[in-house]
């Protein structure tokens, strides 16, 4: 036998020894790799999904799946053209549906649950700046109705600020965080779909990886616990109006009053101290990440970060996660951000308290003294309005620039707030071998993404509760990932979502031009008097301050007949909703926004006979006694204001409210004005009610969803817009919202 042949047929040999190992290798995984190996590498998204290709998944002992890439770059079938009433949805590997067929992912099972036509546009390894720029794609490609979003409490907080380029790295088709790539790779003929499609490779290079016992913390570009701070940008400040501003509504008044506010500083200064105080925030926040020593994640991870260099972990280890670290570290990181953003304030000064003579101490007490500083400038300013309980999610800018992005489109954005498995049921934890714990703190981090996506006018859903009725079995064994159980009960909870009613936008914050704060009882004592048909017969004075109207009635004697103690008794037959009144022992007060074009009635009616002198049975004594109207006309742009007679019978508005009886009524009127709009349901306490009845902003109450703490009073009412009309008052423009007034 020739020299040549006996090479040939040895390499024959082998080649079939290696293709039967390969074969045997490929029969054992059942041809199927525990991570997705169909990325190419994209220079603006780090990286993409290889049209055309394919793949079998498998990990954590749930069934193989098999995955493919269409021509458009995304899970499933190629796409045919744009339908009508077409959904998108966007997201990472949730989105994608990792571990489950295509047709069990959750847009194929919202698409089963609308009847609607829906796209998988989710990639693995994603986050919010991608989302924006696969959403920018295909609203110009595809022209989607609506658009869903699906964001991933495991990774996407912390991934605001972190684009996918700094994350991961595309190495030999295989997404790895950008920690553990190799700085180069040696090249040559047939390396990508050796290292891609070969079982036995894919096992040798796993038996080659020693697992670092702390190689599930993470890596830095994975981000920490400042991630999920809330936007400063974004938070809600209550704010008084600058005096300047009622400059042109006090013109279009004239007719009313010439005399115009002076200027004032206190507005700014209070608006200053108060965002300094959030910036502040941020600060000692990261002060205290710095100096307590149970906050020591960020020096693990970079520990970690230079083990991990050029270790194919992401490739061969089946972790918790598609290249991510451990659920339950995520888990860790997000309870103790919640219990941080709570005390950062307390806990730096016991840290400052119990190490004096740390050398990081001096900086410390410096920025609690500027904290003590800011807080005492607002609370020393008579018209000082503390920061709203109303806390934005981190991610509250990215969901209004995606609304912005999708209406200009002609489409409807829909927020997907998606938790953890453990956050869902603490019986998760058993899959990873820890103890169950109570992680039911951490949810307000999905809260305030669904009320924050509410407040900017987005449809949003939470699927904790949905996937709670859904267990056991909602997500995947040892992983995750959502189980086709889970995605069914999801896309359901969408569905509903999609067919409720839109919310209307919230406003921002501030005063619009020409409005201003409700005048406290001792600023209507320094407003100048102006001339109103009727005042005087009525015994009424009438005043303006800035936009509004004071109106305050005293007793009557009539015809020689003493009418005693009673005062004037109030009926707003047609007004801004904001006109408040308050009937006290003395005097009945009454005041009214003058808004352009917006007229006003108010009837007034004085008793007969003293309060008393009545008796069970008896009408009131006001039924029947002298009545007028307080009437605002506007012709163009001047009020006129004036008493006319009024012949119609009369039913006072009382201030009685079952919860405080004592409370709010006639007898105890003098200091409030209105506890209808939610400050008896937000308080217990009578004080506390009563401080939020005044309209002094102090006590804010706590609004019902399509509603808001808005307006001039600070109580709450509908928000509007052409989807959502106002059943009482009328739709306001108020700070780039619309609000029932």
């Amino acid at each position: 036998m020739s020299l040549r042949r006996q090479l040939a047929l040895s390499v024959l040999g082998v080649v079939v020894a290696l293709g039967g190992v390969e074969a045997a290798f490929w029969a054992r995984d059942d041809g199927a790799f525990p991570h997705l190996n169909v990325y190419a590498p994209d220079e603006a998204l780090g990286t993409r999904l290889l049209p055309g290709s394919s793949q079998r998944v498998a990990f954590g002992g749930n069934p193989t799946s098999r995955v493919r890439i269409n021509a458009q770059g995304f899970r499933g079938p190629d796409w045919g053209p744009p339908a009508a009433g077409e959904i998108v949805v966007v997201g990472d590997s949730q989105a994608f549906g990792l571990g489950v067929e295509e047709d069990q992912a959750l847009p194929a099972m919202l698409g089963v649950a609308t009847g609607r036509p829906v796209l998988n546009a989710g990639v693995p390894t994603y986050g919010p700046q991608e989302y924006r720029a696969v959403v920018e794609r295909l609203l110009a490609e595809r022209k989607p109705s609506a658009v869903v979003v699906v964001v991933n409490l495991a990774n996407d907080l912390f991934e605001r600020d972190r684009p996918n380029r700094d994350r991961h790295k595309v190495w030999d088709g295989w997404a790895v965080r950008s920690e553990t790539m190799p700085e180069a790779v040696i090249e040559f003929p047939g390396r990508r779909l050796l290292f891609r499609q070969s079982h036995f490779v894919h096992a040798a290079r796993r038996w080659l990886y020693t697992h670092e016992d702390n190689a599930d913390l993470g890596v830095p570009s994975e981000g920490g616990l400042a991630d999920l701070l809330p936007e400063v940008e974004a938070a809600t400040l209550e704010q008084p109006m600058q005096q300047t501003q009622a400059a042109s509504l006090q013109a279009a008044l004239a007719g009313v009053s010439n005399t115009a506010a002076p200027p004032d500083s206190v507005a700014a200064r209070v608006q200053a101290a108060a965002q300094d105080r959030l910036y502040l925030e941020r600060d000692l926040y990261h002060m205290l990440q710095r100096v307590d020593d149970s906050w020591t994640y960020d020096d693990i991870v970079a520990v970690e970060a230079v083990r991990a260099q050029n270790r194919p972990g992401d490739i061969v280890y089946e972790r918790e996660a598609e290249g991510a670290r451990g659920v339950t570290v995520t888990a860790e990181l997000l309870k103790r951000a919640v219990q941080l953003r709570k005390t950062v304030v307390s806990s730096l000064r016991e840290w400052v308290k119990t190490h004096p003579n740390d050398e990081r101490a001096g900086e410390a007490k410096r920025l609690l003294a500027e904290w003590d500083e800011k807080k005492a400038t607002l609370d020393s300013l008579a018209t000082s309005l503390e920061a709203s309980d109303v806390v934005d999610s981190p991610l509250a800018g990215f969901v209004r620039e995606l609304k912005t992005l999708c209406e200009g489109a002609g489409a409807e954005l829909v927020v997907v707030a998606l938790p953890l498995d453990v956050q869902v049921s603490s019986a998760e934890f058993e899959k990873y071998g820890r103890l169950a714990e109570d992680m039911t703190g951490t949810r307000v981090l999905l809260e305030e993404l669904v009320a924050s996506s509410r407040r900017a006018g987005v449809r949003a859903v939470d699927l904790t509760s949905a996937l709670a009725a859904a267990e056991p079995g909602a997500f995947l064994n040892a992983d995750l990932h959502m189980s086709p159980t889970g995605t069914k009960a999801a896309a359901a909870a969408i569905a509903r979502t999609l067919g409720e009613a839109k919310p209307a936008a919230a406003p921002g914050t501030g005063f619009p031009e020409g409005r201003s704060r409700m005048p406290t009882h001792s600023e209507m004592a320094l407003a100048p008097e102006i001339t109103v048909k009727g005042s005087s017969r009525n015994r009424c004075s009438t005043r303006q301050l800035r936009e509004w109207l004071v109106v305050e009635c005293a007793t009557l004697w009539q015809a020689g007949e003493r009418t005693g103690d009673s005062v004037p008794r109030v009926h707003v037959e047609a007004a801004p909703l904001e006109t408040a009144w308050s009937v006290g022992y003395l005097e009945t007060l009454v005041l009214i926004p003058l808004l352009p074009a917006r007229e006003a009635r108010v009837q007034f009616a004085w008793p007969k006979r003293p309060m008393a002198e009545v008796v069970d049975g008896d009408d009131p004594p006001w039924v029947n006694g002298r009545r007028e109207t307080l009437v605002v006309r506007w012709e163009g742009d001047k009020a006129r204001v004036a008493f006319e007679p009024l012949s119609t019978p009369f039913s006072a508005d009382v201030h009685v409210h079952p919860q405080h009886p004592s409370c709010f009524s006639d007898s105890y009127a003098e200091s409030w004005y209105n506890v209808e709009r939610g400050c008896v349901e937000t308080y217990e306490d009578c004080g506390d009610a009563q401080i939020c009845a005044t309209g002094s902003g102090a006590r804010p109450p706590a609004c019902k969803d399509g509603t808001a703490a808005v307006g001039s009073s600070g109580w709450c009412f509908a928000l509007c817009d052409d989807e959502s009309p106002c059943t009482e008052g009328v739709c306001t423009p108020w700070q780039g919202a619309g609000v029932c007034l």
